[in-house]
């Protein structure tokens, strides 16, 4: 009986036991704390409970989010936060709470790494007023900062992935610089931006003179060339792969023959090294952004905009010429195509119409003056002042250069040395501009010469352009123009 006894009192004690432990509430987590990177991303803690419990979020709006919020016992929770771009770090706090019982677990964000060797980007833009829209570094929220000189550029837009400054129109006789930096709030460089604004449209070898027709047609009835009323042309096209716009770009006549004549006569001139020596000099009309050229197409600029085809066989429609070289003239009347523009004549040598030499003994080149530069302040500041001497069977001549002029090599897009086999004493231009020469004829009375012309290679797409017309170009091959 005794042992029965013990055995109840026993039990009993067990039961309170066992009942006292149910009612000691748990409530721990695995972790006191969260990080992650700016990038954002998903991780998991663990609770370890014997009661309900909810989680609250503080701070966390928009960028933490939690699954479970609640539950009973033991549970794995994923947390996960999105990506940060901001200079400064951000943190949320989780309150875990059972009855009585509350544990917290902090969520941290780092703020985004910054490179420690920030891209470098440059860009050469054109003097005319434009938009550039560079990308800047993924995952920061960033500020523009602007050279105080700079005050040409402004920011037109930014987004998450680009910036896009505007550039107010060059009109200096300078190219223009500024670095632009993509910094982060607190001042910390992402990315720097150097820019160059050209003060002019068209660069050195974007835009080249591809063909040259100056031999005109033969008239087979009298057997004799159509040139003496135009059938002549240049053909200039845009190399690069961007728009160019040819407003003001010079088409020049080179001041003097690169032929001796056929007794042998030949006169020399000064040696000019840092510029070329022009006779006639003519611009395309525009104030900017008139006259663009796509990249792979081209401008015609004939002599006169005429149908030498109507009436001549071999002659070449002229009609839909870009531009014509129209001389108002009272001793020798042209004829204008009221439908194509004119360009403008800055200076010309010759009192009569303009004409090229149909036996190739001319070089050309086009050009771009500073904006300073008018047709007056050329002709005032860039005359070619000099003596040319000829020293010929016993006698010395020598006088004064007259309505020669100088241009700058700075300013010259392309240049042609154009000459004929025979006689070949010199050439027009120095070989910075053209190392070479090229033409269609090998003696001065090639009656061959007629319908024939000189056309850049194409390799690509590309227009070749080494500098040297004697491996840049074809010759005596067809007018590209001719039907």
């Amino acid at each position: 009986m005794k042992l029965n006894k013990l055995i109840a009192v026993a039990a009993a004690v067990l039961a309170l036991a066992a009942c006292n432990k149910q009612e000691d509430p748990e409530l721990l987590t695995s972790a006191p704390s969260l990080t992650f990177e700016a990038v954002g991303g998903m991780q998991t803690f663990g609770i370890n409970s014997n009661v309900d419990w909810t989680i609250t979020v503080a701070d966390g709006d928009g960028w933490v989010t939690v699954n479970p919020m609640s539950g009973e016992g033991n549970e794995t929770v994923t947390v996960t936060t999105s990506a940060y771009e901001e200079a400064a770090g951000r943190s949320a706090r989780l309150t875990i709470s059972g009855g009585d019982l509350v544990q917290t677990v902090a969520v941290i964000q780092t703020r985004p790494a910054v490179p420690a060797d920030p891209s470098v980007l440059e860009y050469k833009v054109q003097a005319r007023e434009q938009d550039l829209t560079v990308e800047v570094p993924a995952g920061f929220a960033y500020k523009v900062t602007i050279p105080s000189e700079a005050t040409y550029v402004t920011v037109k837009e930014t987004t998450k992935e680009n910036v896009t400054l505007h550039f107010a129109a060059n009109t200096t006789d300078e190219n223009r610089s500024a670095d632009i930096l993509i910094q982060t709030s607190d001042d910390l460089t992402l990315e720097t931006i150097k820019t160059v604004q050209s003060w002019r449209n068209v660069e050195p070898g974007e835009l080249l003179i591809e063909e040259v027709f100056f031999t005109g047609a033969l008239i087979e009835s009298t057997n004799t060339s159509d040139t003496s009323e135009g059938d002549q042309y240049f053909k200039l096209t845009n190399n690069a792969d961007h728009t160019v716009y040819a407003d003001g770009v010079l088409l020049v006549l080179g001041f003097h023959n690169s032929n001796a004549a056929t007794t042998g006569a030949n006169y020399t001139y000064p040696e000019l090294t840092d510029e070329i020596p022009v006779g006639t000099v003519y611009a395309i009309p525009g104030k900017g952004t008139d006259v663009p050229v796509e990249p792979g197409q081209s401008i015609v600029i004939a002599m006169a905009a005429e149908n030498f085809a109507k009436d001549n066989p071999n002659g070449v429609d002229l009609s839909g010429a870009d531009f014509e070289l129209y001389d108002e003239n009272d001793f020798f009347p042209d004829t204008d195509n009221p439908d194509v523009a004119n360009m403008n004549c800055w200076f010309k040598s010759s009192f009569t119409i303009t004409g090229l030499h149909n036996r190739g003994m001319e070089s050309y080149a086009i050009a771009i003056a500073p904006n300073s530069v008018t047709a007056e302040s050329f002709m005032e500041n860039y005359k070619w002042e000099g003596k040319r001497v000829m020293d010929w069977n016993g006698y010395h001549f020598e006088n004064d250069i007259r309505d020669g002029y100088k241009i700058p090599n700075a300013w010259v897009l392309d240049g042609i040395n154009c000459g004929v086999a025979e006689q070949l004493i010199r050439l027009a231009f120095n070989a910075s501009v053209d190392a070479g020469w090229t033409g269609v004829s090998e003696t001065q009375d090639d009656a061959t010469r007629y319908g024939k012309t000189v056309i850049r290679k194409a390799k690509d797409g590309k227009l070749a352009d080494t500098n040297n017309s004697t491996n840049d170009f074809e010759v005596r091959t067809t007018p590209s123009l001719k039907k």
